[in-house]
């Protein structure tokens, strides 16, 4: 395969995990300002982690069997890293769910 494409393809899957940056920022500048992770859904959110856990696993290990593979690892490790943040902020603003309020009729 030309060179060129080779470096262009590993210069792009380094940029994923720039990229996945950008989106991550939103999410949590939503929970920082309102301190409330409320709709937020933390399973599905686990449930990613397991996913880039898996991800970064199988990079590493390209990368002990051929050599080659680095971006795969940057970007598949940096998701990793930011699942696990947004893990984090959405235990730290988590709030009880309060228990309906008593009225009496």
């Amino acid at each position: 395969m030309n060179r060129l494409v080779l470096e262009g393809a590993s210069y792009l899957q380094f940029c994923v995990g720039l990229l996945s940056l950008l989106a991550y920022i939103p999410q949590w500048k939503l929970m920082y300002s309102t301190k409330s992770s409320r709709n937020v859904s933390l399973g599905s959110w686990a449930i990613w982690s397991i996913s880039s856990l898996i991800a970064t696993f199988y990079a590493l290990v390209q990368v002990v069997a051929n050599g080659r593979g680095w971006a795969l690892v940057f970007s598949a490790s940096s998701n990793l890293l930011f699942v696990i943040v947004t893990l984090c902020l959405i235990a730290k603003y988590r709030t009880p769910k309060s228990p309906a309020p008593f009225v009496m009729t």
